[in-house]
């Protein structure tokens, strides 16, 4: 059993499923990698991390360390989080309703895919492609700033940005060494 609180003070669990506190972030360059990789991959695939050609896990994330996302119900903070027994948050993201910035250009497109949508999406079709479920879930896309402090969800068809998130808080393992 999962479990985090938020700044807010709400508690966020993953025990349910689909949990609404429960994310996937992925960069452009990860998705387009898995998909490059095997045209056919599913979404459950994908996210499970698992290579059905190769029947064996496969990881699609490619960073540092292994890390996790949770969004909070309440306040919409979004926490990305090690992904190791005790971890700990890395980031914070704030939501801003008011877009911090117009400018979205030179910015890393991210994939931002919310357990419940996820589940919906395999629940209706287990076999659901990730290109395809990418398609049907693209008209708001998300846009990372250089320093990784802002991101920016865009209207696909207005190119205008609804609204930001602004890092909030940071910390690095390294900080305690």
């Amino acid at each position: 059993m999962s479990q985090l609180g938020c700044i807010c003070g709400e508690r966020m669990t993953k025990t349910s499923c689909p949990s609404p506190c429960s994310l996937d972030i992925f960069y452009k360059e990860e998705i387009d990698r898995a998909i490059y990789e095997d045209p056919s991959i599913t979404l459950h695939s994908f996210l499970s991390g698992w290579d059905e050609r190769n029947d064996c896990a496969k990881k699609y994330m490619d960073r540092p360390e292994p890390v996790d996302y949770w969004c909070c119900p309440a306040c919409k903070r979004v926490y990305e989080v090690q992904y190791i027994p005790g971890g700990r948050w890395l980031r914070i993201y704030k939501k801003a309703n008011d877009p911090v910035a117009e400018s979205f250009e030179g910015w890393t497109r991210i994939y931002v895919l919310p357990d419940v949508e996820t589940d919906a999406a395999t629940e209706k079709d287990w076999e659901i492609h990730l290109s395809d479920y990418l398609l049907q879930h693209d008209s708001i896309r998300y846009y990372l700033s250089p320093d990784e402090k802002i991101v920016h969800a865009v209207d696909k068809t207005t190119k205008k940005v609804h609204f930001s998130y602004e890092l909030e808080d940071s910390w690095s393992p390294s900080a305690e060494e």
